[in-house]
């Protein structure tokens, strides 16, 4: 009797054990599910940004930092920090947009080596136009989903955006 009871624990460990695993797949395959679908849909909006949003007036790094300027004046640092690139990149951002007549710099009254960038009226013009189509780009791919998920997608965005900015030092790997 003793046998058949540890052969019966036996199966049931077996079973439980393969249930694990098999648990232990499907969330691998849905995790890649859903690593492909993440990857696919920054991909697609990065298409939408150099195709519909940009249009070829400027890169799509040029068109953040022109909508990230209609918030107010930013230092040079600040601006290259937010962005997660080199002060060096930045400048050569900004001196695109400088160049067009888009931003202006100045140094800072109470640092002279603190560099503010901002807008010009141009710019702002620019900035809003881009803003606009940015807004006409989300729009149209919103209404793609169906109504009555609408708003937990918006939702899921806002708390993907969250997390990814709570754990964006994390995964800095350089």
């Amino acid at each position: 009797m003793e046998g058949r009871g540890r052969a019966r624990r036996r199966r049931t460990d077996r079973r439980a054990f393969t249930d694990r695993v098999q648990l232990l797949g499907d969330c691998r395959k849905a995790m890649s599910s859903v690593v492909e679908d993440v990857i696919a849909f920054c991909r697609l909006f990065s298409s939408f940004e150099r195709e519909e949003i940009c249009c070829g007036t400027v890169s799509p790094a040029q068109c953040v930092l022109l909508q990230t300027l209609m918030d107010g004046e930013w230092d040079l640092s600040g601006l290259a920090a937010q962005a997660r690139v080199t002060k060096g990149a930045m400048t050569r951002l900004v001196d695109g947009l400088e160049a067009r007549a888009l931003v202006t710099r100045e140094r800072a009254e109470d640092d002279g080596r603190r560099v503010l960038v901002s807008l010009t009226g141009e710019g702002r013009k620019e900035a809003k136009r881009l803003r606009r189509l940015t807004e006409d780009s989300i729009t149209t791919v919103l209404d793609r989903i169906p109504p009555a998920d609408r708003a937990q997608a918006i939702r899921t965005i806002h708390l993907l955006r969250e997390a990814a900015e709570q754990t964006r030092s994390q995964l800095d790997c350089c």
